[in-house]
């Protein structure tokens, strides 16, 4: 892999920052890739940080985000939590004997990955080397080149 130049990303929900994502190109085959930083999450301009204090908030893992969210980051937090809530299923089974045996609802299922694996950066990790996934999606990005 060679270095292929990079574009800009937003940090935060308001678009008032941004960094940089390093892309890379095979010279064999000619596909690119992008390397997204292990804080950060596949098409959305969160930190996982956050999304990780607000999933612990909606599960009752701790109180409150500090300092709180802005209205437009509520919002993000809002849908990203309700898009892990639908994907409760795939990802009970892609952790699989991580956890304990039984179904489990959304926060409890939250609850079960804290304890199984630790932070959300460490989830994103695992879903990223062992199933291609991500805790919000099952993204084209993610894939392996055909």
């Amino acid at each position: 892999m060679h270095r292929h130049g990079f574009y800009w990303r937003f940090c935060k929900p308001t678009g008032k920052e941004r960094f940089r994502v390093q892309r890379f190109r095979c010279p064999r085959c000619g596909h690119t890739v992008s390397v997204l930083p292990g804080t950060r999450l596949p098409y959305r301009p969160l930190a996982v940080e956050r999304l990780q204090g607000f999933f612990d908030t909606q599960a009752k893992v701790r109180c409150g985000l500090d300092p709180p969210p802005g209205l437009i980051e509520a919002g993000c937090l809002d849908r990203a939590w309700n898009r892990f809530l639908t994907r409760a299923n795939v990802l009970q089974d892609t952790f699989g004997q991580m956890l304990p045996a039984g179904p489990h609802p959304g926060t409890q299922l939250w609850k079960e990955l804290r304890l199984a694996v630790g932070s959300a950066e460490a989830m994103l990790g695992f879903l990223a080397r062992s199933s291609k996934r991500s805790l919000l999606g099952d993204y084209a990005c993610l894939r392996p080149a055909p």
